[in-house]
């Protein structure tokens, strides 16, 4: 087998594209959390396949039965709260801690649950929102985190005393606009994506957009997905908990560090 395409070898350029680069983008879905447990929604035994998306997670699903789909969420709450973070999502903390300054890692992710805050990563971005906010279903404003026993989804809102409603991002409805100028203003130069399907946009067009740009882009997944595809991403094939740790111990070795500090690198570190 040529050296290139094999996992070590695969695991090499990825590390090489993405070391050293001043600001990298993380962007984790829903086969992340799948492997820490977390059900998903489009496998063939998914949580999708036992109703309706609009009788799920939609305002007119909410508008019909608010109570059915707050069974769901509640469900959900206590099914990601038995699980815990895997060692893919605690390398992710690392390379976080390990990474020089004045570079930077931002991890953002199109999963509800809190597994990245549970692994320690930092200052996560939530592009659909929290499974464990409870918001006012009527937009006051009001929302609050609801993890201990799922209090405040059973009262109405303290401020407007409207019914309340989980504080994911339904469909149909806009992504959180301080969530994406996150992502915006952060002005990544190379992007890593585990475990998404790069299928649901907008969230799905941000990578693709960096390869036109110009910049590096590598994919975790276990099966090939529409950007394994595009001309300049590296997509390595397996499980967000095997490669992850094994990318990342070679993105924060020593040998790495040693050549992320002496890179020839344009970019002033504000730009």
């Amino acid at each position: 087998m040529d050296p290139d395409h094999s996992v070590t070898g695969q695991l090499a350029r990825a590390a090489d594209r993405l070391g050293g680069r001043r600001r990298l983008l993380v962007i984790t879905g829903a086969g992340s959390s799948a492997d820490a447990g977390v059900p998903t929604f489009r496998d063939a035994d998914g949580l999708w396949q036992r109703y309706r998306v609009e009788d799920l997670a939609s305002r007119q699903a909410f508008a019909r039965d608010p109570e059915l789909v707050w069974r769901w969420y509640r469900e959900r709450r206590e099914q990601v709260a038995a699980c815990q973070p895997h060692a893919g999502q605690r390398s992710l903390a690392l390379l976080q801690r390990c990474t020089p300054a004045p570079r930077r890692v931002l991890v953002a992710t199109t999963n509800e649950d809190d597994l990245l805050e549970r692994a320690a990563v930092a200052d996560v971005v939530h592009l659909h929102g929290s499974l464990y906010d409870t918001a006012c279903a009527a937009a006051c404003g009001w929302r609050s985190r609801d993890s201990e026993d799922n209090g405040l989804s059973f009262l109405p809102c303290p401020r407007c005393g409207a019914p309340v409603r989980p504080g994911s991002v339904w469909f149909g409805e806009p992504l959180p606009a301080d969530e994406v100028e996150r992502i915006e203003g952060f002005a990544a130069d190379a992007c890593l994506v585990v475990g998404s399907s790069s299928l649901v946009q907008p969230v799905a067009a941000i990578a693709p957009e960096m390869l036109l740009a110009g910049h590096p882009v590598v994919e975790i997944n276990a099966t090939a997905t529409p950007l394994s595809g595009m001309d300049g991403c590296l997509s390595l094939r397996g499980s967000a908990c095997e490669i992850l740790p094994a990318l990342i111990d070679l993105m924060t070795s020593s040998l790495m560090r040693s050549r992320s500090s002496t890179a020839i690198d344009p970019t002033p570190p504000d730009a």
